[in-house]
């Protein structure tokens, strides 16, 4: 895949926004005049109408194996230091994404497996550093997919320091935060295509802990401040009839230490603050499938941990100070499905679960600071939640094998700083 130059929009000596815009046609790439320290707002429109693809396709006998693909559609990054600074975005993408690794292993690795596959199809990141930062964001996804998947071949194959595989599949992304700073403003994610993460591995030999796992979101904020920081977002999520799913499927002969998940959510909206108030508002709509299947199958194991979560809205707000006021809104209409599948031969200690849920919130405070925690939830779910959890051991020592599915969730508590 081509890499498009990158953009530098502005550059200050001691108060500095700078950002920097990746994209795949000429016409995003735009070079707005701002100017942080004399109140102006950056902007940033970028608009893909065709094809993303990255591809890796190795067969290979060495120690160590470490691969790294990633497909983008429109992506802007940029960081605020000591400044005050606001950014209007625009993301639009109504091409495909493909992000794909094909991984043959043959003989003896002495080292680790890494294998890292990502698609998304918007992305926007911003930290910040003493900084107050005003936002007003909004992506739409409308293609025909966002698609990422790892292929790991080792059927004769020993990889004795283990390590990982793993496939992201995001169709909007928006990361913002960092130290002693206050995120404002307002993001709004709209998404309508199939957004899928599949992790396959067939590995003979694995002694040493090793880790394989796929996660598919359709529209996804992540926010985190601490210090002496402050948010206020209103955050908008929008997920129409698709499907979004993460699949993982792993079958080793032999496997000391394996750690295997699936995790698939269609809404999600994660945020945490610390040192100031946090004020979040979130809305909330699924109309799409939202499904997560997890399998392994091993002859000879030590210890196996499977999971499979499908969470179709998922909002979290935790601030580690005292103030905490929390809006949310969470529709459900789509069907939302968790399967777990073990089949083990021989060995010790499996632990299987999987878990379905409609609509999930938490929202927490700081209990040592005197916390006040103050929350208007209203949370509809009309999709049928199914979690489904087989296992099959012949032999073995322990099996540990659950299923939760849930229509709604919510959990609100005060609680000490760090749990």
């Amino acid at each position: 895949m081509a890499r498009p130059a990158p953009i530098r929009l502005v550059g200050m000596m001691a108060a500095t926004a700078t950002f920097a815009a990746l994209a795949t046609e000429a016409s995003a790439q735009q070079t707005p005049a701002c100017d942080p320290q004399a109140g102006e707002t950056c902007s940033s429109t970028q608009t893909q109408t065709g094809d993303v693809t990255g591809l890796v396709d190795i067969d290979l006998s060495v120690d160590q194996v470490t691969v790294s693909t990633n497909a983008q559609g429109n992506a802007l990054a940029g960081g605020v230091t000591a400044a005050s600074a606001g950014l209007v975005s625009r993301q639009s993408m109504t091409g495909a994404t493909v992000a794909r690794s094909n991984v043959v292993v043959n003989g003896e690795a002495d080292g680790q497996l890494s294998v890292d596959t990502t698609a998304r199809g918007n992305y926007l990141g911003v930290t910040t550093d003493r900084a107050t930062f005003a936002l007003d964001a909004s992506q739409s996804a409308t293609g025909d997919r966002v698609e990422a998947g790892t292929y790991v071949q080792a059927p004769n194959g020993r990889v004795l320091q283990g390590g990982f595989a793993t496939s992201t599949a995001v169709a909007n992304t928006v990361a913002l935060g960092g130290p002693s700073s206050s995120l404002t403003g307002v993001i709004d994610q709209r998404a309508q295509t199939t957004v899928f993460a599949e992790t396959v591995a067939d590995v003979q030999y694995i002694p040493a802990p090793a880790t394989f796992s796929s996660q598919a979101v359709a529209n996804a904020v992540q926010t985190n401040t601490t210090g002496a920081s402050h948010q206020d977002l209103a955050i908008r999520q929008s997920n129409a009839a698709s499907t979004t799913e993460a699949r993982t499927d792993v079958y080793v002969d032999n496997g000391w230490d394996l750690t295997v998940g699936a995790n698939a959510g269609a809404n999600q909206a994660i945020t945490a603050n610390a040192g100031g108030s946090m004020l979040i508002q979130t809305d909330q709509a699924n109309a799409g499938r939202v499904r997560a299947d997890a399998r392994v199958q091993t002859n000879l194991q030590g210890q196996t941990v499977l999971a499979a979560r499908s969470v179709a809205n998922e909002t979290v707000a935790g601030n580690n100070d005292i103030y905490l006021k929390l809006d949310n809104t969470q529709l459900n209409t789509g069907g939302v499905e968790a399967n777990a599948t073990y089949v083990g031969v021989n060995g010790y200690d499996a632990y299987i679960g999987s878990d379905a849920v409609g609509n999930a919130v938490t929202g927490y405070a700081c209990s040592q600071c005197g916390g006040d925690v103050n929350v208007n939830n209203t949370q509809t779910n009309s999709g049928n939640v199914t979690a489904t959890t087989n296992a099959t051991v012949s032999s073995g020592r322990t099996a540990v094998v659950g299923a939760n599915a849930v229509g709604n969730s919510a959990s609100f508590y005060i609680s000490r700083p760090g749990g």
